[in-house]
């Protein structure tokens, strides 16, 4: 069908045209031309729907007025992600069916519905059902209002009858893997802590990535909700007291909200993760945030992660406010940057860890869930409105603590590098090696006479430590070449088994192994290091 007749064909029928003006239901003006809308959602660089990937006028026009509605009654995520299903699940096999205008009415109806059911046969075959269905839905809209353009109501009503499962979010989670899973809570999540500790850069990008790390392990948030972020939403509830306590605003995103920052929650951010924050806003403090309008120039409020070069996508819908703001792809490509560039890899793949904001959230998630947390309160951490989002989470936390041997404890230990002291042959090479309250030994908590001197601290001051567990985790430690470190690990292991079976409690099983891990290189060290004879 031309242009004309279509035109005809929607004058004829008193059908509503694509108006001059859209605005969407948060009240943002689409910036828009013919073919091409240019939406107001910054959190994607990329929010543009190009209505030219669709051939046949008669689509694309019913295909607008469906887009225009989601746009202004439901929001513009819905309308952008409708649009993006469409093109990956329908349009991209418009060609193979000769969907264009030079085909009859009644041909578009049949051609159409043969793509339908052979995107339904595949997404079978690949259990992605799923994602067919939002592009269902936008198929029974457009035959319930366009039946005369190529829309079988008789289908419709076939496809409506369908029972098509939601998004299985939970099965990276439930099949625990290594690769799109939750993180090794013991193997894989403190190495990223260790490099935010040891990482001294101050260059911007660096400063950037730490306080992405640091909030994604915190708070478990969507890099959405980090995106919105501003600088104001760090607070410190004590400044008059030594011990600060933190918490930061976090925009909520829901749905409904007409806003992305209509709604903030108040979330406690540990001291050493706000202190990675504090550092990146310091370092904002040279960045101009001015943006040019027709009435001049205006200071925005700054964005926790400024985006230098502003987000495209913001600029070209005209948000203002949000024209420094990082994308959510931003805030992944963050995360990855990290990793990379600290080449962290992970003990258990051999490969860098494939890090997401998304595999964070599964990592605090299950976390707590082995921690014993109710399902309520990881509701309200994660922020659901309802506990049925976080079973999954409680469904796999009796299986995080995993057999640890000796064998396995030395094959990690060199992955996660947890030893930072020094390794001496005697007392006389030590920093306080002349104090005898600064001698350090074992002592078997099943059998207190069996004691093992395993070295020298080096902390001139008082320790507020936990001797003689925490010394092998600490840089001031001097550990003995020659003292019986075999035995100091057999004994953890052997404590860190009982205390599981004893208490069948996951959080027990695993409050030794960055020690049990950290003593088990001290004892690969002393071995490889010793003098032959």
């Amino acid at each position: 069908m031309q242009l004309d007749a279509l035109n005809e064909l929607i004058t004829q029928n008193g059908w509503l045209d694509i108006p001059e003006k859209i605005i969407t239901r948060e009240g943002k003006v689409i910036n828009r031309t013919e073919e091409i809308w240019h939406l107001p959602y910054p959190i994607r660089a990329d929010a543009k729907i190009d209505f030219n990937k669709i051939y046949d006028s008669r689509i694309r026009w019913c295909t607008k007025r469906y887009i225009q509605e989601k746009l202004q009654t439901t929001s513009t995520h819905a309308g952008f992600t409708s649009f993006t299903y469409l093109t990956t699940e329908f349009f991209k096999f418009q060609s193979d069916y000769s969907l264009t205008d030079i085909l009859p009415t009644q041909e578009l109806r049949d051609n159409l519905i043969s793509l339908i059911e052979n995107a339904i046969s595949k997404a079978r075959a690949h259990h992605r059902l799923w994602a067919l269905y939002r592009p269902i839905q936008w198929y029974i809209w457009c035959a319930e209002n366009y039946p005369e353009l190529g829309f079988c109501s008789a289908y419709a009503m076939e496809l409506d009858s369908m029972i098509i499962p939601g998004n299985p979010k939970g099965e990276a989670v439930r099949m625990e893997d290594d690769d799109k899973g939750p993180l090794h809570r013991t193997l894989e999540l403190p190495l990223l802590i260790n490099a935010m500790k040891y990482d001294k850069s101050q260059k911007l990008e660096h400063l950037q990535q730490k306080a992405a790390i640091a909030l994604s392990i915190a708070l478990g948030r969507n890099p959405a909700n980090l995106t919105y972020l501003r600088e104001s939403d760090l607070l410190n509830l004590t400044p008059e007291n030594d011990e600060p306590c933190f918490i930061i605003k976090m925009p909520r995103i829901k749905k409904r909200q007409l806003n992305p920052r209509d709604e903030l929650l108040d979330e406690y951010l540990d001291t050493e993760f706000a202190n990675y924050v504090k550092e990146l806003i310091a370092a904002n403090q040279k960045i101009n945030t001015s943006v040019q309008t027709e009435k001049g120039w205006f200071e925005i409020k700054k964005p926790l992660f400024i985006k230098i070069r502003k987000n495209s996508g913001a600029v070209a819908a005209n948000l203002i406010s949000d024209s420094f703001n990082m994308t959510s792809e931003d805030i992944n490509n963050l995360l990855k940057a990290f990793v990379q560039r600290h080449n962290i890899k992970s003990p258990l793949t051999g490969e860098l860890i494939n890090i997401s904001p998304r595999r964070l959230r599964y990592t605090l998630a299950t976390s707590l869930a082995a921690e014993g947390i109710s399902k309520r309160e990881l509701a309200r951490i994660l922020d659901h409105t309802d506990t049925q989002h976080v079973q999954v989470y409680f469904e796999v936390a009796g299986n995080i603590v995993e057999h640890l041997d000796k064998a396995s404890a030395k094959g990690f230990a060199k992955y996660l590098d947890f030893f930072k002291g020094r390794i001496i042959d005697n007392a006389s090479e030590a920093i306080n090696g002349e104090r005898n309250d600064k001698h350090l030994s074992f002592i078997n908590e099943t059998n207190p006479i069996d004691q093992t001197e395993i070295g020298v601290c080096g902390e001139n001051n008082i320790c507020h430590l936990d001797p003689p567990f925490s010394c092998y985790l600490c840089p001031k430690f001097q550990p003995y070449r020659n003292a019986d470190h075999e035995h100091v690990l057999e004994c953890l292991l052997k404590s860190r088994t009982e205390r599981i079976e004893k208490y069948e409690n996951a959080r027990l099983g695993i409050q030794l192994d960055d020690v049990i891990f950290a003593v088990a290189q001290v004892a690969e060290k002393c071995k490889s290091e010793a003098p032959h004879a």
